[in-house]
């Protein structure tokens, strides 16, 4: 009998240790989050090499397309129009995939599905030699290929994000130079090849330089998460403290909470500075944001590792100018902390980490703001005349302006040399006063759109290099510009979403304005209509970014006001 009352006693103690320590456990789980910490440097700048070079290596082959489509069109013995589809294909699929690239990224890494996309690429380019009809190079070279390098070109963009923060600004720049760079090198040396080996093992050759993108991958290790005690409630905005006024409602607060705060807003001193009170809004403003609730609930290690739970991860601005920045600028592990998102759910799945990432990235309620349908618009215009030069440059020098193909290919060198330059500078150049980055992509998509109405003039091989000088370094503008353009825009929390939209908007034009063009220089046997056409849109797609300034200089009133509301409530 007393065996038995000892043995019972002492489960009743296991079980209470066992007990105590789930508790704990679950205190702890409540206490701390797991995030992940860019080391700005390190390892980081290896990294940052290998997205460099695979910038390089994907953008360059597809820019120097322009440079061998004529012997894959004397090949097949077909039009402008079929030639150019090969390249559309690619080009479109390379940025439709974005969406579903950042999803697999999330969900099994992006060294994995970077190594794999390599492959895919590589092999898909190599077997497009053994085509017998330009049909099959459409498969092979565009869809397939294009697949498979919108799969390693967006973990290099995101790996920029997951290992620097106080320094993307810089780190940004270096990785997106090698696209310039790549257009700079990969025209001369696409053509040498071609001459010398003939398009086939040419083109062989190019896929083996692009399967060079799986060692490049390879260097992309997920960082090891660290432990954060999290903020203390009284931190996290808690509503005694801020003293908000209960006439505020939010799904977030329930009936006691407005009591609380009612109370509180008799203690709120009225002699408070207008500036504190502000600061107040901001953080009633964040206070009730539905959606920053998401991240309430604690981040395992497991999805601290994740990349694109981060919510600033794909922004390839500086950070710095970001508002959650400052607003958490106590050290950059609380910013990570406070802007690290997963999403809750009632059903745990496999795939919940790919599926969190893609619905953001295809959400379309982005489109309820009509600034957001601006933007989408205006950049479906300024695809359409994107690749006319890089497309056509090279020929209208040789066939209509009779420069040796061996020259005129180095005119895809030019537009590479300065469209790297410009790329460097943009971020500098928005630093300055008045001088926005909406400002400069206006400006920007102005003059890229005037010189290239101004091409069918263009007589000589100097016009033309002129043209490529200043068309190259003016788009840049444009394109480095409009993921900043897009934050500032619809804010850090909607900004995947509004990403997302954005690049499938350009996708869609890519898949279909390349061979359109390329029909109409087949119907009027002249690429002038074409550069006319690529330079209406550019300037169309300008006007649309102006009328967006106009908008956005209208609604600060409105803010205004809104604030001025606000801060007399504060008061009463």
């Amino acid at each position: 009998m007393a065996t038995e009352i000892e043995a019972t006693s002492k489960k009743e103690a296991v079980e209470s240790v066992s007990d105590k320590r789930n508790l704990r456990k679950l205190e702890d789980d409540e206490e701390y989050d797991y995030i992940t910490v860019p080391p700005d440097g390190g390892f980081g700048w290896v990294v940052l090499i290998a997205c460099f070079l695979i910038n390089l290596i994907i953008d360059g082959f597809l820019y120097a397309f322009g440079a061998i489509s004529e012997d894959l069109k004397n090949y097949f013995q077909c039009q402008e129009w079929a030639v150019s589809l090969v390249i559309s294909l690619a080009c479109g699929f390379y940025l439709l995939s974005a969406p579903v690239a950042s999803a697999l990224c999330n969900r099994w890494g992006c060294r994995p599905i970077g190594i794999i996309g390599s492959i895919i690429a590589s092999g898909a380019i190599a077997a497009s030699i053994y085509s017998p009809s330009i049909y099959i190079m459409w498969l092979l070279f565009g869809f397939i290929g294009g697949i498979g390098m919108g799969l390693v070109y967006l973990p290099s963009i995101v790996m920029v994000g997951y290992y620097f923060e106080d320094k993307r600004a810089i780190a940004t720049g270096i990785v997106t130079a090698g696209t310039g760079i790549g257009s700079i090198t990969f025209g001369p040396l696409s053509r040498f090849l071609f001459d010398l080996y003939k398009w086939k093992y040419g083109l062989v050759i190019l896929s083996g330089i692009v399967l060079l993108c799986a060692a490049c991958s390879a260097f992309m290790a997920p960082l090891k998460p660290i432990r954060k005690r999290r903020i203390s409630q009284a931190n996290e905005l808690n509503v005694d403290e801020i003293n908000f006024p209960a006439k505020t409602t939010s799904p977030l607060r329930n009936e006691t909470k407005d009591v609380d705060a009612s109370k509180s807003d008799q203690k709120l001193d009225s002699n408070v500075a207008d500036e504190e009170k502000e600061e107040m809004l901001q953080k009633r403003a964040r206070l009730n944001s539905t959606t920053s609730a998401k991240s309430r609930q604690s981040i395992n290690a497991e999805d601290a590792a994740r990349p694109l739970y981060k919510e600033d991860v794909l922004y390839q601005g500086d950070t710095r100018d970001l508002p959650e920045y400052h607003q958490y600028q106590q050290d950059i592990p609380t910013y990570i902390q406070e802007t690290t998102k997963i999403p809750e759910t009632k059903e745990k799945s496999a795939m919940k980490s790919f599926w969190d990432v893609f619905l953001s990235m295809t959400n379309i309620n982005v489109l309820n703001d009509r600034k957001m349908i601006i933007i989408c618009l205006a950049n479906v215009c300024s695809m359409i005349g994107y690749y006319t030069p890089y497309l056509f440059i090279v020929k209208v020098a040789t066939k209509e302006k009779n420069i040796p193909q061996t020259t005129a290919v180095f005119l895809l060198s030019l537009i590479g040399f300065t469209n790297t330059a410009s790329r460097f500078v943009s971020g500098w150049i928005t630093k300055i006063p008045r001088m926005s980055p909406l400002l400069v992509n206006n400006i920007g998509l102005t003059v890229a759109g005037v010189t290239t109405l101004l091409v069918p003039f263009c007589q000589t091989h100097v016009h033309l290099m002129v043209y490529c000088i200043i068309w190259g370094g003016f788009i840049a503008f444009h394109v480095s510009l409009s993921p900043v353009i897009v934050c500032q825009i619809v804010g850090l929390e909607r900004y995947s979403s509004a990403l997302g939209l954005t690049l499938m908007c350009r996708g869609i034009t890519s898949l279909s304005a390349p061979p359109i063009m390329g029909a109409i220089r087949d119907f009027t046997d002249s690429f002038n209509i074409p550069f006319i056409i690529g330079g209406i849109s550019f300037l169309t797609s300008a006007l649309m970014h102006f009328a967006l300034m106009w908008i956005i200089r209208q609604e600060k009133p409105n803010l205004k006001q809104m604030k001025d509301k606000s801060l007399s409530t504060l008061n009463v």
